[in-house]
């Protein structure tokens, strides 16, 4: 006599309910965990014939000594005191392709609320720049009229502004951190200076100048590096001037940026840095030597403000055609 196998139990309803919940609860957890992956974007969201405002507030102190036999010789200037400007933004040209944006801007450096008004006869005091779909500043005109002070100032602002850009081009969440190395490239008498930097997206906190918003907060250290030799670290410019120049160049930077995650803008943003120098300038025979020893602190901040004011008579764009 032969015995047929049992037929196979269908499971019950309720079980393959459960399997199907189960099911629905994998996939509604692996979208979560898509979303909590998902890294944004830090550009400003700008657009042609934008006008924006911000303060630049700091204390510098750089202290220079020298010793040398020769007074003709020009080197490092002193610098102490309160700095403050107002800078008027306004923005020629916006493109973005690929998360790449390029932008054509002018600024106007101005006075800060409460400072010493500019005699009448004072003319504006222009820049105008691109920044290039690289994070690179370009096409950079009207610097060579400022102080060193109001200098320090504006590029300390404008590097500022440009902060998405130094971004990694995935983008970022928060926890995460990003390394670079970014060439000195402002003229001094040590040649081959790197900046070594970690950027570290902190957190989100409500915003320092628009409460209402959200602002992305980075902290980004920064080390002064020196990659040429403490024996010859002779910049090309020098050596073409039969100079030569030997020493060592050191400096740590530490800087806050608040970015707002609607607008993409920074808002507010500090830098407290300590450098020093320590070189020796002379002709390649080895004669009419002089000796600078130089330390610098200074702080400085940038601030956002909400009523944007116009720009007086911009310039006429000169651009490439559109992307």
């Amino acid at each position: 006599m032969k015995f047929l196998p049992p037929l196979p139990r269908k499971p019950p309803r309720n079980s393959r309910r459960r399997g199907f919940f189960l099911f629905l609860g994998i996939l509604l957890c692996g979208a979560s965990s898509l979303g909590r992956d998902s890294r944004a974007h830090f550009f400003p969201k700008l657009q042609r014939g934008e006008s924006l405002e911000y303060e630049v507030h700091g204390r510098l102190d750089r202290i220079v000594k020298t010793e040398s036999r020769i007074s003709s010789m020009r080197g490092p200037q002193q610098l102490q005191g309160d700095l403050s400007a107002r800078i008027l933004l306004g923005i020629q040209e916006f493109r973005s392709r690929k998360h790449q944006p390029w932008v054509a801007a002018q600024t106007q450096l101005l006075p800060a609320a409460g400072a010493l008004p500019v005699p009448t006869s004072a003319k504006p005091l222009n820049i105008t720049f691109d920044i290039l779909s690289t994070g690179q500043l370009g096409g950079v005109t009207g610097l060579d009229a400022l102080s060193p002070e109001q200098r320090l100032l504006w590029q300390f602002w404008v590097a500022r502004f440009a902060f998405g850009w130094t971004l990694p081009p995935q983008g970022m969440k928060p926890g995460e951190k990003w390394k670079y190395d970014d060439p000195e490239l402002d003229t001094s008498l040590i040649a081959e200076l790197v900046w070594q930097r970690e950027i570290t997206y902190a957190r989100d906190d409500k915003c320092p100048v628009l409460p209402a918003e959200t602002c992305a907060v980075f902290l980004t250290q920064s080390t002064l590096k020196q990659k040429s030799s403490t024996k010859d670290s002779t910049p090309e410019d020098f050596r073409l001037h039969d100079l030569k120049t030997s020493g060592t160049a050191r400096g740590q930077n530490q800087v806050i940026t608040y970015v707002s995650r609607k607008t993409g803008l920074v808002l507010r943003a500090t830098e407290d840095v300590q450098q020093s120098m320590d070189v020796t300038v002379m002709k390649t025979d080895g004669t009419n030597g002089v000796h600078y020893a130089v330390d610098a602190t200074s702080h400085l901040e940038t601030l956002f403000v909400p009523q944007p004011a116009a720009l007086t008579n911009p310039p006429a764009s000169n651009l490439p055609p559109a992307l």
